[in-house]
């Protein structure tokens, strides 16, 4: 009886602190609802920022988030290289763009030209590609080291730019 009444105070208290972890920590991307103020904190920290258009509805989008881009954002591969936000291209849900202009999650990958999910765009913090989007899922086996090597593209290219 000690034991479940110990179990059930220790299970409580991680379901408690679960809206303090991180948001890669929890499984899931951190909504893009402004990207004028990630785009700020990308142009301070000298990072690309990763857009990932997704579908609520979409497995593939489900399994890359969970197999590749949530743990390498947990992990810390992401960490200090890239500010990751999704896009859900079927939302209504808002969202300020790098310019500021108010819109909506479907809107932006309408403009962005987003036909297949999940899409991974790497950009400047003036919203400006880096590298080529990278459509769909791929290969799985090497989905992570497509990932790795956009970031690594978006980086050097921000560097150069700023030669």
């Amino acid at each position: 009886m000690l034991l479940a009444k110990s179990l059930k105070r220790a299970l409580t208290a991680a379901i408690l602190a679960l809206p303090a972890l991180p948001a890669g920590a929890q499984g899931h991307l951190a909504w893009a609802d402004d990207l004028a103020a990630t785009a700020r904190e990308a142009d301070a920290r000298r990072v690309p920022v990763m857009i990932v258009f997704t579908e609520a509805s979409c497995p593939y989008c489900a399994r890359a988030k969970r197999d590749h881009l949530v743990p390498l954002q947990s992990r810390g591969a992401f960490a200090g290289k890239v500010i990751v936000r999704e896009v859900d291209v079927a939302s209504r849900r808002r969202l300020r763009d790098f310019d500021g202009r108010a819109t909506t999650h479907r809107e932006y990958a309408r403009r962005h030209r987003v036909g297949k999910v999940p899409t991974v765009m790497v950009m400047s913090a003036r919203g400006e590609p880096l590298s080529a989007p990278i459509i769909g899922l791929l290969i799985p086996d090497f989905y992570q080291l497509y990932l790795e090597q956009a970031v690594e593209e978006g980086l050097f290219k921000l560097r150069a730019a700023s030669r």
